[in-house]
């Protein structure tokens, strides 16, 4: 089997995440990791058996096939950007970017140099999904619920809710109904912090169906859940405990029967990296492309701009 030789920039919360799951992988050689401000930098190298390096340009021209890159969204285009014209592959972190321009620029970046250009929504790779959207694939889809809300993540200083939390659903509910956002209406407020914090968006997809997003940073815990609505079903799912049950055949008295749908236990991160890895190694379109971060991206800030007026 080949290795690729690969690397992550950026080793806060999510990219000591990627690292662990590289080193561990029969398919990729982790040949280093790069942040100028991880106070653990050596620590983590250590751990995962590879080599520290505090400028990333370092790290590329140790040579590497494919790259994690984790840092802050407002580096996402100059890293990003860096690394393609090298022609090395990216797994991104999402949101793409923090504009539709440096999206655009990072996509247009990875196409001249060839290069496999993957967005970490991994949400999409949360065992539930292929589960509902194998449960919905011959129905009449009518609504889909989408509820994620917690507390503030300090390392989240750069953009809001939306963006950080939203562009998740609104890449799922993309993913789930095949479909195109038509109408968009926003009820958005900043509470706690700068930016946005609390969301209720609705839309109508260009099929007909309709979506309710709630998203906030105000909730003390965490809530990762979803549910959809058909002629004949109501599929309920949890993105945390990774369960999914399906009522279905409503009586006129009032019954109904309930289904718990199995679902095969996974890791999210483990299967996009895998994912990721496997469009390297195959030669093929990953299976969350630069498009595909743009349009949540294109959405989410559409959000944003109809919640002023």
């Amino acid at each position: 089997m080949e290795t690729l030789r690969v690397g992550v920039i950026g080793v806060g919360s999510m990219g000591k995440n990627h690292a662990r799951i590289y080193s561990e992988m029969r398919e990729t050689e982790l040949v280093g990791i790069a942040d100028p401000n991880a106070p653990d930098l050596k620590e983590l190298a250590e751990k995962y058996g590879t080599t520290p390096y505090k400028d990333y340009k370092d790290l590329i021209n140790a040579g590497l096939d494919a790259v994690t890159i984790a840092v802050p969204t407002t580096l996402h285009k100059k890293v990003a950007c860096d690394v393609l014209s090298d022609k090395v592959s990216v797994l991104l972190e999402k949101p793409i970017a923090d504009t539709v321009e440096n999206a655009e620029k990072i996509i247009k970046t990875a196409a001249g140099h060839g290069c496999k250009l993957m967005i970490g929504h991994v949400e999409r790779f949360n065992p539930i999904v292929p589960v509902i959207k194998n449960g919905i694939q011959h129905e009449d889809v009518i609504m889909i619920e989408i509820k994620r809300v917690g507390p503030l993540p300090p390392r989240i200083k750069d953009v809001g809710v939306m963006v950080d939390l939203g562009v998740h659903d609104i890449d799922l509910i993309r993913h789930l109904t095949g479909a195109e956002y038509e109408k968009i209406y926003p009820l958005i407020s900043s509470s706690i912090t700068e930016k946005e914090d609390t969301a209720i968006v609705s839309f109508r997809m260009r099929n007909n169906t309709l979506a309710l997003l709630t998203t906030d940073w105000l909730t003390p815990f965490k809530v990762r859940e979803i549910n959809v609505s058909t002629k004949k079903k109501f599929i309920k799912g949890d993105f945390i405990s990774q369960k999914v049950t399906e009522y279905s055949k409503y009586s006129a008295d009032g019954s109904y029967v309930v289904k718990n749908l199995a679902v095969p236990a996974g890791e999210p991160l483990r299967l996009e990296i895998s994912s990721f890895i496997r469009s390297v190694l195959e030669d093929r379109d990953p299976e969350v492309t630069g498009y595909d971060g743009l349009e949540a991206l294109k959405i989410a800030l559409q959000c944003l701009e109809l919640s002023k007026k």
